[in-house]
């Protein structure tokens, strides 16, 4: 299984509010969820009404399907005139659960609050 993860950092320069801000990146979210069908979250600070960021994932058995919808998110995000990208960052990572039910998981247990 490959996994594939991206930030998008976002500029919205006609966000003249916090209100104005969520309605781009809504419609931002939708667009990718719909056209890539992959999974979206807002990960920046929700104060700052012209910057944004989101975090993207893909699942694919091949790291090609990985790639392939990863290169396309920018595209997507940028159809609308509103968004101006600022930075990309992206991994992808092959977790063999076949082979190893744990892996990939631990580091994230490690991290919950309240767990050694």
């Amino acid at each position: 299984m490959h996994v594939g993860a991206m930030r998008v950092d976002l500029h919205l320069p006609e966000a003249g509010s916090l209100k104005g801000r969520r309605a781009i990146l809504n419609k931002a979210r939708a667009a990718l969820r719909r056209d890539l069908d992959v999974s979206v979250a807002q990960v920046d600070d929700t104060q700052t009404w012209q910057r944004g960021s989101l975090a993207i994932a893909v699942v694919a058995g091949e790291p090609a399907g990985v790639d392939r919808v990863l290169d396309r998110v920018v595209a997507v995000i940028e159809r609308d005139p509103r968004v101006v990208v600022t930075g990309v960052v992206e991994d992808v990572a092959f977790l063999d659960l076949d082979r190893d039910p744990t892996a990939g998981l631990l580091d994230v247990r490690n991290r919950l609050p309240g767990q050694p």
